[in-house]
C-alpha cells in the first residue's frame, strides 16, 4: 500500500532530524570547544566586551617585559630575584592581600651557593605560609611533579604548595581548570588536592572546597558548575584591563619608596596571582582567543614608575594569553559566582533534536528558496537564544544544534526532491495540459491520482469564439496560422487564469472557460465578466493579435451562470476534467447571439444577477436560443470607460426606453426610438429590423418581446 504524500512527509520530518542529531551528537565533544569559543565571539558582537565584576576580586602581578628592562632586574639572572620578589610579596601581605598564588616554579636557589642571600625572601615565604595567605606552585610532569626548591617549601610549608597544571582540550585550547588533582598523600595513598585556582580562591574566601555525595563541589556556599566532572569552565571577562595587572618592577620601586598606602588601596582583600606576562613565554590558547584585546590597554594606576609604552604595539591583538590569566579568571569566577555551566547531556541532546526538527518542518513545508530563508531565520533565532543564555552563564550546544539543522536541510531536501517531489513532478507533468493547476495541487496533497466522478455546482461558463476566422486565415500556411492562434490563446488563457478561472478546453478556434471550480471563488459571475472585459481590452490594446495579411479577426464572448456538472468524465483509461450541461450550451448560444445583435459580449440574466451590480450592464433583449424552451434575458457588460461616458449613458437610456416600448407592444414608438440610435449602436439596428416588421400589427396575447434565435 502506497502511503499518502502527507504521511510520508510526516515520517521524513521525524526521521531526518533524528538521523542528523545522531550524527552530530557522535562528534559533539569535538564541537563543544569551538562552540564555546563561537559564543564568546557572538556575545561580544551583541553585548560588547564582558567586564570583570565591579572591583575585581583578583589582580595579577606580572613579571613582564618592563621588569626585565628596568633596574634592578635588568641584567640580573632571574635566580637572583628572590629578595626583590620577597620585598613585593611582603608589601602585598602588609597591604592586606587575602591570598597570593605564585604561578612560578623555582626548583633551585642560590641560597646553596650564597648562604643568607635569600634570608629575607624565605622569611616572607614563612610569614605568608604561616598566615595561610601564600601558595607556591608545582607542576605535575608524568608521575613526578616539578617541585619548588626544598628550602622554599620548608619556609612556606609543604601544605602550601599546589599544582598549576591546566588541561588542554583535544584541539589544544585551554577552556577548563581542574578543581582537584590526584596526588600521593604522606601515607602513600592517592588523594584529591585542590588546584592552584581553587586553593587561592579558598584562602581568599576562608572556606574549603567541599564535595557532596553526588560528586558536586561547593566553595563558600557556591555550587561550582562542572564540579561533578572536576572541571571548571572559565568565564573570561573580555574587556580590556578587566583583570588589573601590575608590573613587578613598578611594585618593587613602590615598596622601596615605602608607599604602603598604594598596596593597601590596590591589594587589600584581593586574591593575587604572580606570574610571567611576556610576549612568548607561558602563553596559552584559551576560549576567549577570538575576542582578545590589545595588551597595554586599560592598565591600573601606577605607583612609582611610568608605563613603558614603547613595549606595546597599538591595536595589536594575539589569540594567546599568558597562562596566569586563566588561573586569575577561574579565581574570579569562584569568588564572584559567575563560572560557566554547560547544559547537561540529556538537555543538550533534546535541544539539538528540537532545532533539527524545526529545520525539518521549515524545509518540508515550503519551497526550497523559502525554506533556505526560513532556515537562516531559524539559525539567527537560535544564535540569539544561545547568546542570551551564554550571557547568563549557561552554555547551550550552539554549534551542535546549528550543524544538525544544517544537515537536516540537504537530507530532507534531497529526499523530498528524489522521492516525494518526483511523484509531484510525475503527476504535474502528466496532467498539467489537461487539468487545472488547483486540481493538480489537490491530487498532490492527497497523494492520490485522479479518478472518474463529478458533481453539480453553480458555475459561470465563458465561451469565446473568433469572429472573422475564415477571412483572416485565407491563404495562410497551417504553421503560420497555428502560430497566430497559439499567441492569441496564450493571451486569453493568461487573462482567464488571472481572474480565477481555468480553461476547460479549446474547441477549434473557441475557448471554453469555467469560473467557480474546482475551487469556489467569492463571486464567479463577477470574475467571469471581468475576465471577458479584459479579453476584449487585450484585443484593443494589441492590434497584432489575430492580425494576418488577409485581415484581422476579433472575438465574441458569451457567459452563462447556473448549475453544471463538472468532474473527471470519460473512461478509466482516458478522461478529462470538464464541464457539461445546459449552462454550458447556453454560454455557447449567447456567444453566437452576438452576431445577431452586433455585440461582442453577452451574458445571461442569471450572470447579471449573480454579479450584483445592475449598473454594470445594459439589457439587450429576451431571447429563446436553440435547444432551450425557456426564454433568457440577455445583457451586455459595460466597461469602466463606457460607464463613465455621459454620451454613452444617454444612448443606453434611450435604448432602454425603446426596449420598454418593444416589450409593451408599442412597435411604432419602439421603431422611432431604435432608429434614432442605429448610427452608433449595432444592437439598436438589430432591434429596429424586428420592430419595423411589426409596425401596424397588434401585439399577440401574452406578448413579452421574446426573440427566437434559429442559429446556434
Amino acid at each position: 500500500m502506497r502511503l499518502p504524500r502527507r504521511v510520508r512527509l510526516v515520517l521524513l520530518g521525524a526521521v531526518a532530524p533524528v538521523v542528523a542529531s545522531l550524527l552530530v551528537l557522535a562528534v559533539s565533544s569535538m564541537l563543544q570547544g569551538p562552540s564555546i569559543d563561537s559564543l564568546y565571539w557572538l556575545r561580544e558582537r551583541v553585548h560588547g566586551p564582558r567586564p570583570a565584576p565591579d572591583l575585581s576580586p583578583v589582580v595579577v602581578v606580572g613579571i613582564d617585559e618592563e621588569t626585565y628592562r628596568r633596574p634592578p632586574f635588568a641584567g640580573t639572572p632571574q635566580a637572583l630575584w628572590g629578595p626583590r620578589l620577597g620585598t613585593v610579596l611582603g608589601a602585598m601581605l602588609d597591604g592586606g592581600a587575602a591570598a597570593i598564588g605564585l604561578d612560578l616554579v623555582h626548583p633551585t636557589s642560590v641560597e646553596t651557593l650564597i648562604p643568607g642571600f635569600e634570608r629575607d625572601y624565605l622569611l616572607t615565604l614563612r610569614r605568608g605560609g604561616k598566615e595561610g595567605r601564600l601558595v607556591l606552585a608545582k607542576v605535575q610532569h608524568q608521575s613526578d611533579p616539578l617541585m619548588p626548591y626544598r628550602g622554599y617549601m620548608i619556609a612556606a610549608g609543604v601544605n602550601n604548595v599546589r599544582s598549576v597544571n591546566l588541561v588542554e582540550d583535544a584541539d589544544g585550547v585551554l577552556r577548563r581548570v581542574p578543581l582537584t588533582l590526584g596526588v600521593t598523600g604522606p601515607d602513600g595513598q592517592p588523594k584529591a588536592e585542590p588546584g592552584m585556582a581553587v586553593e587561592v580562591a579558598s584562602r581568599a574566601l576562608k572556606a574549603p572546597l567541599e564535595r557532596g555525595a553526588d560528586g558536586s563541589a561547593t566553595l563558600g556556599g557556591y555550587r561550582v558548575p562542572g564540579g561533578e566532572g572536576n572541571r571548571l569552565l572559565v568565564n573570561h571577562a573580555t574587556a580590556a584591563g578587566s583583570i588589573p595587572t601590575y608590573s613587578l618592577a613598578d611594585l618593587y620601586a613602590c615598596a622601596e619608596a615605602g608607599k604602603t598606602d598604594f598596596f593597601a588601596k590596590h591589594f587589600k582583600g584581593k586574591a593575587v596571582m604572580v606570574g610571567t606576562v611576556l610576549d612568548v613565554e607561558d602563553r596559552k590558547l584559551s576560549s576567549n582567543r577570538w575576542v582578545t584585546k590589545p595588551e597595554g590597554v586599560g592598565l591600573p594606576e601606577r605607583c612609582a614608575l611610568p608605563v613603558m609604552s614603547e613595549l606595546y604595539v597599538a591595536g595589536r591583538t594575539r589569540d594567546s594569553i599568558p597562562g596566569v590569566y586563566i588561573h586569575a579568571a577561574a579565581i574570579s569566577n569562584l569568588i564572584a559566582h559567575d563560572a560557566l555551566e554547560e547544559a547537561g547531556r540529556p538537555a543538550a541532546a533534546a535541544l539539538v533534536l528540537l532545532l533539527a526538527g524545526l529545520a525539518a518542518l521549515v524545509t518540508l513545508a515550503t519551497r526550497p528558496l523559502v525554506a533556505a530563508a526560513g532556515l537562516l531565520l531559524l539559525l539567527a533565532g537560535w544564535s540569539g537564544i544561545a547568546v542570551e543564555a551564554f550571557q547568563g552563564g549557561l552554555v547551550l550546544p550552539y554549534l551542535q544544534a546549528a550543524l544538525a539543522a544544517l544537515l537536516v536541510f540537504p537530507l530532507a531536501l534531497g529526499f523530498r526532491f528524489a522521492v516525494l517531489d518526483r511523484d509531484q513532478r510525475h503527476i504535474r507533468n502528466a496532467f498539467k495540459l489537461y487539468l487545472p493547476g488547483s486540481l493538480i495541487d489537490d491530487m498532490i496533497a492527497s497523494g492520490q491520482s485522479p479518478s472518474l466522478g463529478g458533481e453539480e455546482r453553480d458555475l459561470s461558463i465563458l465561451f469565446c469564439d473568433i469572429a472573422g476566422f475564415t477571412k483572416m486565415s485565407e491563404g495562410m500556411e497551417p504553421e503560420a496560422l497555428v502560430t497566430v492562434l497559439n499567441r492569441y490563446f496564450t493571451v486569453m488563457t493568461d487573462i482567464i487564469e488571472a481572474h480565477g478561472g481555468f480553461v476547460d478546453k479549446y474547441i477549434g478556434d473557441a475557448v471554453l472557460a469555467v469560473f467557480g471550480a474546482p475551487y469556489a471563488i467569492d463571486n464567479h459571475a463577477r470574475a467571469a465578466v471581468s475576465a471577458a472585459l479584459a479579453m476584449r481590452q487585450a484585443m484593443a490594446d494589441d492590434p497584432t493579435l489575430l492580425a494576418t495579411s488577409s485581415g484581422r479577426g476579433s472575438n465574441r464572448i458569451g457567459i452563462a451562470t447556473g448549475p453544471a456538472l463538472i468532474g473527471n468524465i470519460g473512461s478509466p483509461r482516458r478522461f478529462n476534467y470538464t464541464v457539461m450541461g445546459d449552462t454550458v450550451n447556453l454560454a455557447s448560444r449567447l456567444e453566437g447571439a452576438n452576431k445577431y445583435y452586433n455585440t461582442a459580449l453577452m451574458v445571461s440574466g442569471e450572470t447579471m444577477r449573480h454579479h450584483g451590480d445592475p449598473d454594470a450592464f445594459r439589457a439587450l433583449d429576451i431571447v429563446q436560443v436553440v435547444g432551450r424552451s425557456e426564454p433568457v434575458e440577455v445583457f451586455e457588460p459595460l466597461s469602466d470607460a463606457r460607464r463613465a461616458d455621459e454620451e454613452d449613458r444617454a444612448q443606453r437610456t434611450a435604448y432602454a426606453a425603446a426596449l420598454d416600448d418593444w416589450r409593451a407592444g408599442r412597435f411604432e414608438a419602439a421603431t422611432v426610438g431604435f432608429r434614432a440610435l442605429v448610427a452608433a449602436d449595432g444592437a439598436a439596428l438589430a432591434m429596429l429590423h424586428k420592430a419595423e416588421k411589426r409596425v401596424g400589427l397588434p401585439a399577440e396575447p401574452g406578448w413579452a418581446g421574446v426573440t427566437a434565435l434559429t442559429d446556434k
